[in-house]
């Protein structure tokens, strides 16, 4: 069976451009117990309209609970659990033991209450299928006997813990039963600690790690002071200001998913719910276009390409975290805790706004429409910018001697906001990203 591409959502708009661009799933949720309270876009209402969506489209939608509560937060999750559950979603990914006790409950009772009440019959047809609970890297799932601990429980699918090694998860796999799905990491930051279980955020900000508002303490730079010399600061084995000893690189499998595929991985998963838009629909149509090469005979072609696409997203750099054994020196950034690529991300494709040359025949041959679209831009646009438009399908290469608005007057540049209009010979579908080099 295909591996399943799961991608992060902060928010419907990126849920939606995540399904567009390939993937099968996506995983958020609002700020309340989930392990990013910033920069979160949903509330109940749109996490409910992305839930829907997926299902509209024949995807699926998996949203998170999964952190560690206190004795006092344990009502508030009891309400929230019931908002989410009644959502329908297709699984909740979890990470304590007490959640768990919490949510199976109100499962129960939800589908219960639905078995009893007068509903239609495709309403009906859903609520048969019941709400899978996923157990979160969180947990620091590292052995098949803690699977099968926890499958007792009810968990049918689990994220192991990102400290794992290729051959450690074959070996997991061997050892437990074959309905039991494992999802894994393959794309997207590193923390430094054994699965998320840090404490340098809250110690120095009073921001929980483990309760979703990490500071990302690790990505700060440090220097040696010694107690009698306040003031004098000396670097670390580096001649400059400060060094970052806790800022690992980012992960990228891409190249290696042939391997992750034979391990039993039934589900890629990608992290960055607080990334852009455009992270969200370039990672996706990477990953996408690699898992469909799994099968081919011309796959590591395949891997190369998307594995170049990868460059244009800011990244700490990429390293292959902990599947080909422990990191190394080499799996550590220490010059700059800043994510980079070569390229900026400038705009977006709204809709296509008007047929300019539609139908149009020479010497009896029809040649290609010339079709006008509408675009958002995101950065800065210059007349002359060579630009490339990022489809699901392929990329468009475009420069553009002038920039016109909608109403037709040149603009002497695009700002973010502005918007403007693209002409080209080919299609560009909604939501397509605009990107330069920088």
């Amino acid at each position: 069976m295909t591996p399943e591409l799961l991608m992060p959502a902060g928010d419907l708009e990126k849920a939606k451009i995540a399904y567009q661009f390939g993937a099968n799933a996506c995983y958020g949720s609002t700020s309340a117990f989930s392990m990013r309270t910033r920069e979160i876009g949903f509330d109940y209402k749109t996490l409910k309209e992305a839930i829907d969506f997926a299902h509209s489209i024949g995807k699926k939608f998996y949203v998170t609970l999964n952190t560690y509560p206190h004795e006092f937060e344990l009502a508030g999750i009891k309400k929230h659990a019931k908002k989410l559950i009644s959502m329908n979603p297709d699984a909740i990914i979890l990470a304590d033991a007490g959640v768990l006790s919490i949510v199976k409950k109100i499962i129960d009772n939800y589908y219960s209450s639905m078995s009893k009440s007068p509903i239609s019959s495709s309403s009906r047809l859903r609520s048969n299928r019941k709400i899978e609970l996923h157990l979160s890297t969180q947990a620091n799932t590292t052995s098949s006997e803690s699977i099968k601990f926890w499958a007792k429980q009810g968990v049918s699918r689990f994220v192991l813990a990102r400290e794992l090694s290729l051959k450690e998860i074959i070996e997991i796999r061997k050892n437990i039963p074959k309905k039991i799905k494992i999802e894994a990491f393959v794309h997207g930051a590193m923390c430094m600690s054994i699965s998320g279980r840090c404490h340098l955020s809250n110690y120095l900000t009073g921001r929980d790690a483990n309760r979703g508002a990490c500071a990302q303490v690790c990505r700060w730079g440090f220097a040696v002071s010694e107690e009698k010399r306040v003031g004098q600061y000396m670097p670390v084995e580096q001649d400059e200001n400060y060094f970052y000893i806790f800022n690992a690189k980012d992960l990228n499998m891409i190249e290696h998913l042939d391997k992750l595929a034979t391990a039993g991985i039934s589900s890629f998963k990608v992290e960055g719910r607080n990334k852009s838009i455009y992270y969200c629909a370039v990672v996706a149509r990477a990953y996408r276009k690699a898992i469909d090469a799994l099968k081919l005979d011309d796959r590591p072609k395949v891997f190369k390409e998307s594995a170049k696409e990868l460059r244009t997203v800011s990244s700490r750099d990429y390293s292959t975290g902990f599947y080909f054994g422990k990191p190394s020196s080499e799996a550590t950034n220490y010059k700059t805790s800043r994510a980079q690529s070569g390229w900026d991300f400038v705009g977006i494709v709204k809709n296509n706004v008007k047929n300019a040359h539609r139908n149009i025949t020479q010497k009896g041959h029809r040649i290609k429409s010339i079709d006008q679209y509408l675009a958002e831009g995101r950065g800065e646009i210059f007349p002359g910018n060579k630009i490339e438009i990022v489809t699901p399908d392929k990329i468009i290469k475009i420069k553009l001697d002038k920039i016109v608005s909608p109403k037709g007057q040149e603009l002497e540049k695009v700002n973010p906001s502005y918007e403007f209009v693209i002409t080209s010979k080919e299609d560009i579908p909604t939501n397509s990203m605009i990107r330069i080099r920088n």
